[in-house]
C-alpha cells in the first residue's frame, strides 16, 4: 500500500539509495556536484512509501516573498505513470499544503531531459514560464534549463 508521509530521518537511507538508483537512468549528470554550501533544505518534505519502502520524494521550498518553490520531486522509476497515480499524489500533497497555508504561486525548475516530467507538470496546471520570468529570490538546482509556474 502506497502511503504520503512527513519526512522522517529514517527515510534518509532510503532515499540515497532511491537517487542513486534514478541517477543510473542517465547518461548525464542529473544531480548538481556537492559543494561546501549548506545544503538547501525544504520547509516541507514528504515521502511516498510502497510498504515501507521508499519510493518517492518531494519537498516544498518557502521564500521571502511568499512563493514556493517545488523541490526533490523524484520518483522510482517503477512507480510512475498513470497506473499508480504516486507522482500525482505527492503533486496534490504540496498544492493542499499551498492552499492552506496562503502560498500562491509555486514554481520549480527542471532539466530538458525530463520530458515526460515536463508533460506531467502542464497536465497537472503548471505553465511554462522564462528563466526572466522568475523571481529574484528563486533558488534553483544550477543544472535546470526549463522552468514552470502554478498559481494555488
Amino acid at each position: 500500500m502506497i502511503k504520503i508521509v512527513i519526512y522522517e530521518s529514517v527515510h534518509q537511507n532510503g532515499i540515497d539509495k532511491m537517487m542513486n538508483e534514478i541517477a543510473m537512468e542517465f547518461d548525464s549528470k542529473i544531480f548538481p556536484k556537492p559543494t561546501k554550501e549548506t545544503p538547501i533544505v525544504p520547509n516541507k518534505y514528504w515521502v511516498a512509501l510502497d510498504n515501507g519502502k521508499v519510493i518517492g520524494t518531494v519537498g516544498i521550498l518557502v521564500a521571502e516573498n511568499n512563493f514556493g518553490v517545488l523541490k526533490k520531486m523524484i520518483l522510482k522509476k517503477e512507480f510512475r505513470g498513470k497506473e499508480f497515480g504516486v507522482s500525482k499524489k505527492l503533486l496534490e500533497t504540496v498544492i493542499k499544503w499551498c492552499e492552506k497555508n496562503s502560498i500562491s504561486k509555486l514554481y520549480l525548475g527542471t532539466m530538458n531531459q525530463f520530458k515526460a516530467a515536463q508533460a506531467f507538470y502542464e497536465k497537472n496546471g503548471f505553465k511554462q514560464i522564462s528563466r526572466n520570468e522568475l523571481p529574484n529570490n528563486f533558488l534553483n538546482n544550477p543544472l535546470d534549463k526549463v522552468f514552470f509556474l502554478y498559481k494555488t
